[in-house]
C-alpha cells in the first residue's frame, strides 16, 4: 500500500504526535509499504530540502521518509482557518498526485479524499463548545476513527465528539533503548515537556525540596525551547535545560537517570512514560496519566495532587528503597514490550488494508 501519514499543522514540532507519526511510518515501511508524510507547514529547519533527513535524525529512525508540505516556506503561528482551508483546497491534490491509497490523519481536518482514517490523540475535554461542534462534524467524514487509549475514547465520548472504531496504543521503538543497572545511573531526575500543561515548575520545586532533604539530585528538563522555562531554571544550579535535542540524545539521558517526573495536568496516554519504562527508569506521574499506562507501585508511582512536596516524597520513597526501584523498573520493562512499533504497525496495516480493499470493491 501507499500510505500517507498526515500532521494537520507542523511536521517539525517536537511532540508526541510527530513521534507517533515517525515510528508508525518506519514500522509500516519495514512491513513493506510505501509511506509519505504530509503536513500543512514546517518550521525550525534551514532548508525545505533537509526536512526528511532532519525528521529521521530527530526521531531516531533508520529510514528516511519523504515529507510534503502544503506551504513551501516556513510558517509561524496557528492560523486555524487558513490551515483547514488549505487542506480543503489542496490536500486531495497532493495525495492523488503522489498515488496514495489511504490517508491516516492525526486529528480531524476537511480532506476530500477516501479512504481515510483519523487518529484521536486528545486531551479534548478543555475544548470550547464551538470547537467540539466543528470537530464532531469533521470526524464524521472519516471512514474510521482510532483512539490511542481507553482514556482518549472516554474523553471523546464524554465530549460528544465521536465514538472510536477501535483503540490502538502508541508505538515505541524498543531497539533504541539500552537500560543501565541502578549502580551505573547518575543522581538525575528527568522531566520531559516544556508546555505549561506539563508543569515543569512543579518538577523544579520537587527536586529543590529533595535537595533540602539531603538528596544531592540534579534535574534535566527536556523539550522545545520556551522562554518561561528558561526563566524558571536560570537561578537553579541543579537544573539543566536541554532544548530541541534529538531522540537518541534524549534516550541516552533518560536511560542514565534514576527517575522520570511527570506532573502533567492532562494526558490521554503519555509517550514519555513509555520511553522511561523502555529505559527501565521508574516514573512518578500525576493522576492525569491513565491507570491503563501506570499502575501505582507496579510500573510507576502515581501522585494525586500538584503539590511539589508530594512529588518530592514519592521520589524520595522510590530512590531510598532499592527493592521498590528495582521492582518498578523490571515491571516497566516488561509492560512496555507490548508497544513495539512493528507490532503496532501491524495493527494499523490490517485496518488500512481492509479499507483499501473495500474501496477497490466499490
Amino acid at each position: 500500500m501507499q500510505v500517507a501519514l498526515i500532521r494537520r499543522d507542523y511536521i517539525t514540532s517536537l511532540d508526541g504526535i510527530n513521534r507517533f507519526i515517525a515510528l508508525l511510518a518506519e514500522g509500516l515501511v519495514r512491513l513493506g509499504h510505501e509511506v509519505i508524510l504530509a503536513s500543512w507547514c514546517y518550521g525550525s529547519v534551514s532548508s525545505r530540502d533537509l526536512l526528511s533527513h532532519r525528521f529521521m535524525q530527530v526521531h531516531g529512525l533508520d529510514v528516511e521518509i519523504p515529507i510534503y508540505t502544503l506551504e513551501e516556506r516556513p510558517c509561524s503561528g496557528y492560523p486555524w482557518v487558513r490551515i483547514l482551508l488549505k487542506w480543503w483546497l489542496r490536500g486531495r491534490g497532493l495525495l492523488v498526485r503522489e498515488g496514495v491509497d489511504v490517508a491516516l490523519v492525526n486529528g480531524a481536518l476537511p480532506l476530500r479524499f477516501k479512504p481515510k482514517v483519523a487518529v484521536a490523540h486528545g486531551p479534548i475535554l478543555n475544548w470550547s463548545p464551538a470547537r467540539r461542534l466543528v470537530q464532531r462534524a469533521l470526524y464524521s467524514t472519516f471512514d474510521r476513527v482510532v483512539c490511542v487509549s481507553e482514556e482518549a475514547r472516554r474523553q471523546c465520548e464524554r465530549a460528544g465528539i465521536l465514538e472510536c472504531s477501535e483503540v490502538i496504543p502508541l508505538p515505541i521503538k524498543l531497539e533504541l533503548y539500552e537500560p543501565l543497572d541502578l549502580s551505573r545511573r547518575r543522581d538525575l531526575v528527568v522531566h520531559i515537556g516544556t508546555r505549561p500543561i506539563k508543569n515543569p515548575g512543579i518538577s523544579i520545586k520537587a527536586v529543590e525540596e529533595l535537595r533540602r532533604r539531603g538528596l544531592n539530585l540534579e534535574l534535566a528538563i527536556v523539550g522545545s525551547r520556551r522562554h518561561e522555562v528558561e526563566v524558571l531554571a536560570r537561578e537553579k544550579d541543579f537544573v539543566r535545560t536541554l532544548f530541541d535535542i534529538d531522540e537518541r540524545e534524549k534516550i541516552s539521558i533518560l536511560c542514565s537517570a534514576k527517575a522520570l517526573i511527570l506532573p502533567s495536568s492532562a494526558e490521554t496516554f503519555s509517550y514519555v512514560t513509555l520511553e522511561a519504562m523502555a529505559c527501565g527508569t521508574p516514573v512518578v506521574v500525576s493522576s492525569a496519566v491513565p491507570e491503563e499506562v501506570v499502575a501505582d507501585r507496579f510500573n510507576g508511582i502515581r501522585v494525586g495532587s500538584f503539590d511539589p512536596r508530594d512529588y518530592a516524597s514519592a521520589l524520595e520513597r522510590l530512590l531510598l528503597d532499592e527493592e521498590l526501584w528495582l521492582r518498578v523498573s523490571r515491571n516497566g520493562l516488561e509492560f512496555v514490550r507490548q508497544f513495539d512499533h512493528i507490532r503496532i504497525a501491524r495493527r494499523y496495516e490490517e485496518l488500512l488494508r481492509d479499507l483499501v480493499e473495500r474501496s477497490e470493491q466499490h
